[in-house]
């Protein structure tokens, strides 16, 4: 970082976006992501006796897809503050990283749907796998330009434990989706491993 200009070196200052406003714009999409996820839980009118109880428990199933995808969403939202914690003024590759992840995060609310629906197929894990996956790799990818902009070395930002997990799930999913939907609680022992890692390497 350049302290006189408070700026990356090599980047012009008409480049460069405020990182109050790209986190605010963060926070938006954030917000609209699990308010759509809180809109899709619906119970359908009059109904009673066996059809009421059939209906409850197909809500239970989207309370269980909402609850899923708002702990991702807000972990990811955690997640890309402490990447751009020390960064300065956004150069355009880090603007454009953002907006990728952006993409992804908005569209969770789509895949969290399919999964209700069709857990029990490739298409629900696959799908919910692969986009957690990209959107858990492109944030590794800002985290790594962030901390190379702060002058530190790649071994200082932990490995993408989430996004190995969630992509190889899609694999998973093509034998048995069942599995692929279990072998996603593997990302949480598998992260603390890889902060530690990055620790030592301090």
């Amino acid at each position: 970082m350049n302290e006189s200009e408070g700026r990356p070196f090599g980047q012009r200052e008409a480049d460069l976006v405020a990182k109050g406003r790209m986190l605010a714009l963060t926070d938006g999409v954030v917000a609209i992501a699990m308010t759509l996820l809180v809109l899709d839980i619906k119970l359908p009118e009059g109904l009673h006796g066996a059809e009421l109880r059939q209906a409850l428990e197909e809500v239970q199933s989207q309370a269980a897809a909402f609850l899923l995808s708002a702990v991702v969403i807000a972990l990811f939202w955690r997640a890309h503050h402490a990447a751009l914690r020390n960064a300065g003024p956004i150069d355009p590759y880090l603007f454009w990283l953002n907006v990728t992840f952006l993409l992804l995060l908005s569209s969770i609310p789509f895949p969290t749907k399919v999964l209700e629906d069709y857990g029990d197929q490739f298409l629900g894990p696959g799908l919910y796998g692969a986009v957690i996956g990209a959107a858990a790799l492109v944030l590794y990818a800002m985290e790594l330009r962030t901390s190379r902009s702060a002058g530190a070395t790649w071994r200082r930002v932990p490995l993408p434990a989430q996004a190995v997990v969630f992509l190889l799930s899609v694999g998973i999913a093509r034998v048995s989706p069942t599995v692929a939907i279990y072998s996603w609680a593997a990302a949480v022992p598998l992260s603390m491993v890889a902060a530690r890692i990055a620790v030592r390497g301090r």
